[in-house]
């Protein structure tokens, strides 16, 4: 792992990640980029936080971290792109920021399970390494384009979110 100042839960999902094929690591990526898109990396674990009044609810997204807003669409896009290449179809697809058609099997289930299982800082340190592997083309096993979203790297998304975790924690 990148991160190195985190949980022991975190170790374990990257753990079981890196068990998985490149198919079950897309539907993963499109699972919580998905959440991600919909506001829903929050610090209550809300659906809708979006809904909420507390306003000291801390919702995660990638504008926080210097990217645009239109970034984890993007990327939910092309994961759906490379997920249909795999399977040899086309019946992924992205609609306003949520990606239909993904077929999760229970290995799948359990590793977004492990995933839902985090608290928000431990989800942000997994977004701090996915941004550092997929950057460094370490998230997948078989070479695949990686699709440039920002000027920065992965490692400078990763400080970026580290920075942020930081300052939530002195909330």
């Amino acid at each position: 792992m990148y991160i190195t100042e985190t949980t022991e839960n975190v170790r374990n999902l990257w753990k079981q990640l890196e068990l998985q094929d490149d198919l079950s690591k897309l539907k993963f990526l499109i699972y919580i980029f998905g959440l991600l898109n919909n506001n829903q990396i929050n610090d209550k674990n809300e659906a809708n936080p979006n809904l909420i009044e507390d306003e000291k609810i801390k919702i995660f997204n990638l504008e926080m971290i210097g990217l645009s807003s239109n970034t984890c669409t993007t990327l939910l896009q092309y994961f759906t792109m490379l997920y249909n290449n795999i399977i040899n179809t086309n019946n992924a697809y992205e609609d306003n920021g949520n990606v239909i058609g993904i077929i999760y099997n229970n290995n799948d289930i359990k590793i977004i399970s492990l995933f839902e299982q985090l608290d928000f800082n431990e989800k942000l340190d997994v977004f701090s390494e996915i941004f550092i592997r997929y950057d460094n083309e370490t998230f997948l096993k078989e070479n695949v384009i990686v699709l440039s979203v920002t000027e920065y790297n992965g490692f400078d998304l990763a400080k970026q979110i580290q920075n942020l975790k930081k300052y939530y924690t002195l909330l």
